[in-house]
């Protein structure tokens, strides 16, 4: 027997609720959303697991308890296809993008991407922030131009032509672009320093790639500026950080191979500094992409991005 969805009181199927039946009784909660979940990862559902966005019952739940016979499942909408076979994406949500929109011309689009949204879908992710955009504007060619880590706010810019997209990426190629991020990072730092080390961005560890610095990986460059310090209940200091190339994860393995690894962050991170900083409320990698600046024919354009209030609470309290 399959697991069927929970119907409401008009018998219409619930479709992001699952009633667990007798033959998944006493089956671990990771493993009956594997099975039911066909193209998620494992990862993935630890991490919706981690973040609470998978509800028993109406209550969070650890990857190590079992379900029970007639246990209701809750998993995020976002996951199930809609009448058409198509990706389900909830009104609310379509909103949430709408008002993220923080420059626009006939060219370009810039959006203040939330964290935990994916920039695009893949591997155990169905929907990311230009299926979101291309169901939004359906009239017009909106194509990604750059990606942002699914954990890191901030500006993502999208083309509305290809010839637009085309210059970006020369742009890009050409280290034209200015991109300009802010980070909290564990321990005191007096002054600004401008770290180059390579990075292997080809291993993976658990299926997930894990960035690694290494005289075989590709030169990487970022510049490290210090907005504050905190001395209070944690060590911690503010940095303003630019990338003068683009690897993947590169500011997150730089600062942690300075020994200075970012405030939540769960993959470079050190797990007693994430722990105090999860004392304090942080729920999130505190990497926000605070502005970019690049050209549009003759034009410079500079968008800027402000930090999520959540991460302004966040230094209010160190």
């Amino acid at each position: 027997m399959q697991n069927n969805p929970e119907h409401k009181h008009d018998d219409k199927p619930a479709k992001n609720i699952f009633k667990v039946n007798t033959d998944s009784d006493g089956q671990r909660i990771d493993n009956f959303l594997l099975k039911t979940l066909k193209d998620l990862s494992k990862s993935n559902i630890y991490k919706l697991l981690r973040k609470g966005q998978i509800r028993v019952n109406g209550k969070r739940t650890k990857p190590i308890y079992r379900v029970q016979h007639n246990d209701l499942v809750r998993i995020p909408p976002f996951l199930i296809p809609d009448e058409k076979g198509g990706i389900f994406i909830s009104d609310n949500l379509l909103r949430q993008i709408r008002a993220a929109i923080i420059f626009e011309n006939k060219n370009f689009m810039v959006i203040n991407k939330p964290s935990g949204l994916a920039v695009h879908s893949g591997t155990g992710v169905r929907i990311g922030l230009i299926e979101i955009c291309k169901k939004l504007f359906p009239e017009i060619d909106i194509q990604l131009a750059h990606r942002l880590d699914r954990d890191t706010s901030g500006c993502v810019v999208l083309t509305k032509n290809r010839n637009s997209l085309n210059d970006f990426n020369t742009q890009s190629k050409q280290n034209m672009l200015v991109k300009k991020y802010t980070a909290l990072v564990q321990g005191l730092i007096k002054n600004d320093f401008l770290v180059e080390l390579s990075l292997d961005t080809s291993a993976r560890q658990n299926g997930e790639r894990t960035v690694k610095v290494s005289e075989m990986g590709k030169w990487a460059k970022t510049k490290f500026v210090v907005s504050e310090n905190y001395h209070g209940k944690i060590s911690a200091t503010l940095l303003q950080c630019q990338l003068f190339t683009g690897r993947t994860h590169q500011i997150r393995v730089h600062a942690s191979a300075l020994e200075h690894p970012l405030a939540g962050d769960q993959r470079y991170g050190n797990g007693k500094f994430n722990k105090k900083m999860k004392d304090l409320g942080l729920r999130r990698l505190f990497l926000h992409a605070a502005s970019i600046q690049f050209k549009d024919g003759d034009e410079e354009i500079i968008v800027t991005a402000d930090l999520p209030v959540k991460l302004q609470e966040t230094l209010e309290k160190l």
